[in-house]
């Protein structure tokens, strides 16, 4: 066997010695490595849970924000079709005003659709206020049929005041039986409320007709 001198040892060992300075080193990139993924990971987390956070906070601090209405629906007479629609802004008071309130006539709540057979076409129905009373087409800007007013400001502690109708019966629907179908029958309105700095708010309202007292 050859001799192998004091030089070529030292240079073995510290080939074997840069060798495992290299693994080391390996090992412990490998570690900052994972470190500073789960440490991103972390992060990760973290800015998601605020994002969460702060979610939850806004739709709660909107929730509080919700207008109130004290929304009423009186008949002008006993024998009369025409009726009145007043909309009192009662809070809450942060809110201080409304720069848009837009109100529509919601109909019955049951699937109206075209048949096959001709009339009602689709247009008809959707253009049908189904429902007892709808606004007086041209006051207060009411649309043609009825449906919707335009969007107006409100203070805290203001109110709104529309004129209703009673509702026709379609063409292709006999009157009297429109009458009894909605004889007593709630108001269903849209309310939907807008301000700068917040979400909008849609709200909905079923008002029972009264007479005047």
């Amino acid at each position: 066997m050859a001799d192998v001198s004091w030089a070529d040892g030292l240079s073995a060992v510290s080939a074997l010695a840069g060798f495992g300075t290299a693994v080391i080193a390996l090992r412990i990139g490998r570690t900052a490595n994972q470190a500073a993924h789960a440490s991103n990971r972390a992060a990760d987390r973290a800015n998601a849970t605020a994002d969460t956070v702060a979610q939850v906070e806004r739709e709660r601090w909107h929730h509080e924000m919700t207008p109130r209405f004290d929304v009423t629906i009186t008949r002008l007479g006993p024998n009369t079709n025409q009726a009145s629609l007043l909309l009192t802004f009662d809070g809450p008071p942060a809110l201080e005003r409304l720069d848009a309130v837009e109100v529509e006539i919601r109909d019955d709540g049951y699937t109206h659709i075209a048949n096959l057979a001709g009339e009602p076409t689709q247009e008809q129905i959707d253009e049908t206020i189904w429902g007892p009373y709808r606004f007086k087409p041209g006051i207060d800007g009411a649309s043609p049929n009825g449906r919707g007013v335009p969007a107006v400001p409100v203070e805290l502690g203001g109110w709104l005041k529309y004129a209703l109708e009673e509702s026709f019966a379609p063409s292709w629907n006999d009157p009297s039986y429109w009458r009894e179908r909605y004889a007593g029958a709630p108001v269903r309105l849209w309310v939907r409320c807008r301000r700068e700095g917040h979400q909008p708010w849609t709200l909905t309202y079923n008002v029972t007709v009264t007479d005047p007292q």
